[in-house]
C-alpha cells in the first residue's frame, strides 16, 4: 500500500489512517513490532508523519511501547471485560437518551438504519469467497445503526469515548461474526433496541442495549479463549 505524495500539512493524518487500517485489518498482527522506517517505506512517506501517527495510535491504545520498542497492542480477556463494562454503562444510557429525545425525522432515520441491517443480514452469501465483503458490509450497517443512536441522543463526547473503546477490539469482530447465528441474533437484539426507542420507552431501550452488549461480550470472550488470548 503506497500513499504517494501528499500535502505536508496532512501527511501525518494519511499515515495515521493507513497504519490504523493495517492494524484493524490484521495486516499488521497483534504483538508484531512496528518501526518508523519500515512503515514509512511501506507507505511511501517520510518518517516524520509516521512518528506523529504513532503518537496518536498510542493514545488510542493500538500501539504500545515496551523497552523502547513499539508493538501492536495485544488485548487481554480482562481488558475486554473492562471495555464492555464501560460500553454497557454508557451505551445503555445512550439508548435511554435516544428514547427520550427522538424526533419524528430521526424516527425515519432509525427505521432506515435498522432496515439496512435486516437487508444485509438476509443477503449472506453461500459462497465462502464472498463472505469477507459481506461481513464488512454488515459491520458498516452496524456502525450506521449505532451512529444514529448517538446522533439521536445528542452526545458527541459519549460517541468519541465508545469509538476509542471499539478500536481496541475491532480486530476480533470479524472472527466473532463468523460464529453460527451471531448476525441473526444481532439483528434481533438491534430490533429490540430500536422498537423501544421508537415507542418512547427509555428503560426498555436501556435494558435492550445492555442485553445486546452482554451477549456480545460473552461471545467475544469465547472467541478470545479459543484463540488463546492472554487472560490478564
Amino acid at each position: 500500500m503506497t500513499l504517494g505524495t501528499v500535502d505536508n500539512k496532512n501527511a501525518w493524518e494519511h499515515a495515521y489512517e493507513a497504519i490504523q487500517g493495517l492494524i484493524l485489518r490484521m495486516e499488521v498482527r497483534p504483538g508484531e513490532a512496528v518501526t518508523e522506517m519500515a512503515l514509512s517505506q511501506r507507505l511511501g512517506l517520510s518518517r516524520t508523519p509516521v512518528r506523529e501517527a504513532f503518537k496518536k495510535l498510542e493514545q488510542e491504545g493500538l500501539i504500545v511501547t515496551t523497552n523502547h520498542r513499539k508493538r501492536v497492542y495485544i488485548l487481554t480477556i480482562q481488558e475486554m471485560e473492562e471495555i464492555f463494562d464501560l460500553k454497557i454503562c454508557l451505551e445503555g444510557t445512550v439508548a435511554r437518551w435516544a428514547a427520550e429525545r427522538i424526533s419524528d425525522g430521526q424516527r425515519e432515520k432509525l427505521r432506515a438504519a435498522l432496515g439496512r441491517m435486516r437487508h444485509v443480514a438476509a443477503r449472506r452469501p453461500a459462497d465462502a469467497a464472498r463472505e469477507q465483503p459481506w461481513l464488512e458490509e454488515w459491520l458498516r450497517s452496524d456502525q450506521q445503526f449505532h451512529d444514529t443512536l448517538f446522533e439521536i441522543a445528542g452526545n458527541k463526547r459519549a460517541r468519541q469515548v465508545i469509538r476509542t473503546c471499539n478500536m481496541q477490539w475491532h480486530r476480533l469482530k470479524l472472527g466473532m461474526l463468523t460464529l453460527e447465528g451471531r448476525v441473526e441474533r444481532s439483528v434481533t437484539e438491534h430490533e429490540a433496541v430500536a422498537q423501544a426507542i421508537l415507542s418512547g420507552r427509555p428503560a426498555v431501550a436501556r435494558k435492550a442495549m445492555e442485553t445486546h452488549l452482554q451477549n456480545l461480550r460473552r461471545e467475544l470472550v469465547k472467541v478470545m479463549r479459543l484463540l488463546h488470548y492472554p487472560a490478564v
